[in-house]
């Protein structure tokens, strides 16, 4: 009975972390993948200098962000920004762009993508 309460203790001393490390370590390459896919798109000349990205991956199951800081970028290219990004990323990713737009302050745009088995259009009623 007696090696089988050390072995447990031993288990749960020596399991415990290691679980937690490879939780943390999925975590970190699920972040991974997510920065190289957006780093992927947003590679361009254009942005080069004017771009700061943060890549969140929640632990397990939770939803993952991405967020992206645009210094003078215009409306059109925060949307054409949001657009390239929509695509490639998971339904289960949520993108923020931020970025001054036409005035002083930062306006911040949410993308949040809608499930795949959502209707695009009103449902049709039926005639009586």
């Amino acid at each position: 009975m007696e090696m089988i309460a050390s072995a447990f203790v031993g288990m749960v001393t020596l399991g415990g972390p290691l679980i937690w490390a490879m939780v943390l370590n999925v975590r970190d390459r699920r972040a991974a993948q997510l920065l190289n896919t957006v780093l992927a798109e947003l590679s361009g000349p254009e942005l080069r200098g004017r771009v700061a990205i943060r890549v969140q991956a929640g632990l397990l199951w939770a939803p993952g962000m991405v967020k992206v800081d645009l210094l003078g970028a215009s409306r059109q290219e925060i949307w054409e920004i949001l657009g390239r990004l929509s695509e490639p990323l998971s339904r289960r990713v949520r993108l923020d762009v931020t970025g001054p737009v036409e005035r002083p302050l930062a306006a911040t745009f949410t993308f949040e993508r809608a499930h795949r088995d959502a209707p695009l259009a009103p449902a049709q009623r039926k005639a009586a």
